[in-house]
C-alpha cells in the first residue's frame, strides 16, 4: 500500500488530511482514558479489586503518558508528528489487547501502562503538526476544536459503554479498542503529509538547552504549576473517581451513573469548542489564554468543593460544570508556546503535557491509597469521609498554586507595564 503524498494548500484540505486523522486519535486516547470510570465495578467484581489497586491500574496510563512526555517533544520536533504517532498507536493498540487478556492486578497495570504510553503522542503530535500547517495565531481555536474530538471520546466512553456492556463483557470492549487503534495508526502514516520545516539557528540548539530554556523560563512556572494541578485532578476525577462517588455519595445506579457522564462530557465538548472561539474572540482586546484559563480555573474551584464536602450529592450541576472548566487548563499549551519559537513547539507543549499527565497519575492514585487507608478493607461503598480526605488534599493544593499564578501574573503586568516604551528612551 502506498502511502499518500498529498499537500494540503487549502484549509479544507488541511482539515481532511491533517486535522481529522490526529482528531480520530485523540478520540481514541481520551476514550481509553475515561473508560474506568464506568467499567471500575465491572472490573472490581471480576477481580476483586479495592479502591488502591483499582487507582492503580487507572493512572498507570497516566504515568506513562506523562514520563513519556519529555522524549516524545524531541521525537515529535525530529522526525513529525506523522512517523512517531503510527508508531506510538501499534504500541497501544498491543497495550488494549493485553488489557482484555488480563486476569490480575499487575497485568492490568502493564497493559494499562502500555496504552498510555501509546496515546502519549495523541494530543501533542496533532499541536505539533498544527504548528508546522497552520497560523500561530489561529492555535487557540484549533486547540479548542480540536478538543471536541477528545469530548466526544468521552462521551462514548459514558452511557454508549455502558450500553456496549449489555453486548459483551470489558474484555470484548478492549479488544475491539485495540484492533480500531491499528486501524488509526495506519490512516495517520498514510495520509498525513509531511511538511519540511526551515532550519533555522533556534532549531540547532542543543536538546538540553532548549529544555533549560522551557524550565527556568518565568511564562513556565507562572502557567505550569496550575495547568498541571488543575488538568490533572480533573482527569483523575473524571477518569475514574466520578463513578464511585456518584454510586457511593449519590446512590445513583450505574445506569444513571452513566446517563450522567454521557451529559457531563456532552457539555464538556461544547464547553471545550466554545473556549477555543471566547479564546480566539477575546484575542482581540488583548486578553490572552491564559487570562481565560485563570477564569476558568477560578469557576473549576467551586464545583470541586462542592463535590469534595458532598454538600449535594444528588445535584448533577456540579459535576457538568467540572468537566466544562477542568479542559480550561489545556489553554497554557497555546499560551506558553506564545513565548518560544516554532522550532520549540512541540518541546514546550510537552512541558506542560509532563507535569499534567504526571499529577494525574499521582492524584488518581493517591485518592485511592487515601480512601483504603481511611477505610480499610473495603472494595465498594466509601463514606464521605473518605471522599473528603482523598479530593480534599488537592482542592487544597489547587487553591494554593492559584493563589500563586494571582501572584505571579500580577508581577507579570506590573514588569511589563513599567518596561519603557521606544518613545520614551
Amino acid at each position: 500500500m502506498k502511502r499518500m503524498n498529498i499537500l494540503p494548500e487549502t484549509n479544507f484540505q488541511k482539515i481532511t488530511f491533517i486535522f481529522l486523522p490526529f482528531a480520530c486519535g485523540y478520540f481514541l486516547s481520551y476514550l481509553y482514558r475515561s473508560t474506568n470510570a464506568v467499567l471500575a465495578p465491572y472490573l472490581s467484581n471480576d477481580l476483586s479489586l479495592n479502591a488502591e489497586q483499582l487507582g492503580l491500574i487507572t493512572s498507570a496510563y497516566f504515568l506513562t503518558f506523562g514520563l513519556f512526555q519529555l522524549p516524545l517533544g524531541v521525537l515529535l520536533d525530529k522526525y513529525g508528528a506523522r512517523r512517531v504517532q503510527s508508531i506510538l498507536f501499534l504500541v497501544a493498540a498491543t497495550g488494549a489487547i493485553l488489557f482484555s487478556l488480563g486476569n490480575d492486578a499487575w497485568s492490568l497495570v502493564i497493559a494499562r501502562g502500555l496504552i498510555g504510553l501509546g496515546v502519549s503522542g495523541a494530543l501533542m503530535g496533532a499541536f505539533k503538526a498544527f504548528a508546522v500547517w497552520f497560523p500561530k495565531e489561529r492555535l487557540p481555536l484549533l486547540i479548542g476544536l480540536f478538543m471536541s474530538a477528545g469530548g466526544m471520546g468521552a462521551i462514548v466512553a459514558s452511557t454508549p459503554l455502558e450500553m456496549a456492556l449489555q453486548i459483551t463483557d470489558w474484555r470484548g470492549i478492549y479488544l475491539f479498542l485495540g484492533v480500531t487503534t491499528i486501524f488509526i495508526g495506519l490512516l495517520i502514516f498514510f495520509v498525513v503529509p509531511e511538511k519540511k520545516v526551515t532550519l533555522n539557528n533556534e532549531e540547532t540548539l542543543p536538546i538540553l538547552k532548549v529544555l533549560q530554556d522551557i524550565y527556568t523560563s518565568y511564562a513556565f512556572w507562572r502557567i505550569g504549576p496550575l495547568s498541571g494541578i488543575a488538568g490533572g485532578t480533573g482527569l483523575a476525577i473524571l477518569g475514574l473517581w466520578a463513578g464511585p462517588w456518584l454510586s457511593d455519595i449519590g446512590n445513583f445506579n450505574k445506569n444513571e451513573i452513566a446517563n450522567i457522564l454521557f451529559i457531563s462530557t456532552i457539555m464538556m465538548t461544547i464547553g471545550t469548542t466554545s473556549l477555543g472561539v471566547i479564546t480566539d474572540y477575546l484575542r482581540k482586546f488583548n486578553i490572552s489564554p491564559v487570562g481565560v484559563m485563570g477564569g476558568a480555573l477560578l469557576i473549576f474551584i467551586i464545583p470541586f468543593t462542592i463535590i469534595t464536602f458532598g454538600l449535594m450529592p444528588k445535584a448533577i450541576w456540579p459535576w457538568v460544570v467540572l468537566s466544562i472548566t477542568s479542559l480550561a487548563a489545556t489553554l497554557a499549551y497555546a499560551g506558553l508556546s506564545q513565548h518560544f519559537p516554532t522550532s520549540y513547539a512541540a518541546r514546550a507543549s510537552t512541558a506542560i503535557n509532563l507535569i499534567c499527565f504526571l499529577m494525574a497519575f499521582i492524584v488518581q492514585y493517591a485518592i485511592g491509597f487515601i480512601m483504603q487507608m481511611i477505610e480499610p478493607g473495603k472494595q465498594s461503598g466509601y463514606s464521605i469521609e473518605a471522599y473528603k480526605a482523598g479530593f480534599g488534599l488537592f482542592l487544597g493544593l489547587l487553591i494554593i498554586f492559584y493563589i500563586i499564578f494571582i501572584i505571579m501574573s500580577l508581577m507579570e503586568l506590573r514588569k511589563n507595564r513599567d518596561k519603557p516604551k521606544d518613545n520614551d528612551v
